[in-house]
């Protein structure tokens, strides 16, 4: 018993001289870039509660960086929430009937990958490959001077948190500055490279690491194909917002409705006086192909506006058909008016 004390003593001594030691922020690379950024998004949508219940935004989207998700839309009224796999690594989410507009349900894990796409009432249980998953329900907005229909859709979403309930999310310490490093470089790549979004289903998969990179980096919570319910989201180049241009295409035949939204380079929605407009609200010409101006004048069919600043936009296809799968019906190549 008399060696005791100082043996004691000393593993006292040398505990509590030890430094403490903090685990710095996460190095964002290539390799882990699609964690990141789920990382980033997630996160600001868990500032307002989302990994307790449902998040329901009331409203449009607002253009510019005050969106909570870079290229986002006014197509519809968003509702999201971030939930904790079961021990079966599964997430539960359901859409009631009733809604009298477009719905759909939207699973997204932390690798930014999407393992489930789902259209109209019905109720889903999903394997995801990570611990949380993100979840975007959309309630199709026809009538942008009338949310009514989008509103009274909201209260028919639901998602089980009951695994979530003591494990509340929060999203890992990634490198700001790398990240958002990154991110430019990754924007600008995928502008200059002409190439359409492309996204994934999970940790299987024959796609591009970088071609994925750049496009959660330039239009983050994409899904992969699936004909007649899932949605293909086409990109444009960068172009001069300073003359009037304009492009005529055949009316593409997806099974739901196409969109067209622009936006500025970073990948937010210009904040001008009509920005985005719909195959709901857009007027037709005589041989049912559409015409849409870009800077031409109030007097200009189906004009959009950027105030003069440059833009890219973004043709959605909802419930794609094999036919724009093909891409046959174009309408991403405008041409200056002399």
């Amino acid at each position: 018993m008399k060696n005791l004390l100082p043996i004691f003593t000393i593993f006292a001594a040398i505990t509590v001289s030890a430094p403490a030691v903090f685990a710095g922020p996460i190095p964002v690379t290539m390799e882990n870039y699609n964690q990141a950024v789920a990382a980033k998004y997630m996160g600001n949508w868990d500032k307002r509660g989302a990994d307790k219940a449902l998040v329901h935004l009331p409203i449009l989207v607002p253009a510019g960086n005050k969106a909570p998700v870079v290229r986002m839309n006014q197509d519809s009224l968003y509702s999201s929430a971030i939930v904790r796999a079961d021990k079966n690594s599964m997430v539960h989410v359901g859409i009631d009937k009733g809604a009298k507009v477009y719905t759909s349900v939207h699973v997204l894990d932390e690798n930014s990958a999407s393992p489930a796409y789902y259209v109209g009432a019905g109720k889903h249980s999903v394997m995801i490959d990570t611990e949380y998953a993100f979840i975007i329900f959309r309630a199709g907005v026809e009538d942008k001077t009338d949310l009514s229909d989008a509103l009274s859709a909201q209260p028919l979403f639901h998602v089980d948190h009951s695994a979530t309930v003591g494990h509340d999310y929060v999203a890992p310490n990634f490198d700001i500055d790398q990240r958002n490093a990154l991110t430019e470089k990754l924007k600008a790549d995928f502008l200059k490279s002409g190439e359409d979004f492309v996204y994934v289903g999970g940790k299987e998969h024959n796609v591009d690491p970088l071609r994925i990179a750049q496009s959660n980096a330039q239009g983050w919570g994409g899904m992969p194909v699936e004909l007649r319910v899932s949605n293909i989201y086409r990109n444009t180049k960068q172009f001069d917002g300073s003359v009037c241009q304009t492009v005529t295409f055949e009316e593409p035949d997806n099974k739901y409705f196409t969109s067209i939204t622009l936006y500025d380079e970073t990948g937010y929605m210009i904040d001008s006086p009509r920005f985005s407009i719909n195959s709901y609200e857009w007027d037709k010409n005589s041989d049912d192909t559409v015409t849409i101006n870009f800077n031409c004048g109030d007097d200009a069919v189906n004009n959009l506006t950027t105030n003069g600043q440059d833009f890219n936009y973004t043709v959605r296809n909802y419930g794609v058909t094999q036919r724009v799968a093909d891409d046959e019906f174009g309408g991403r190549q405008p041409t200056i008016v002399k």
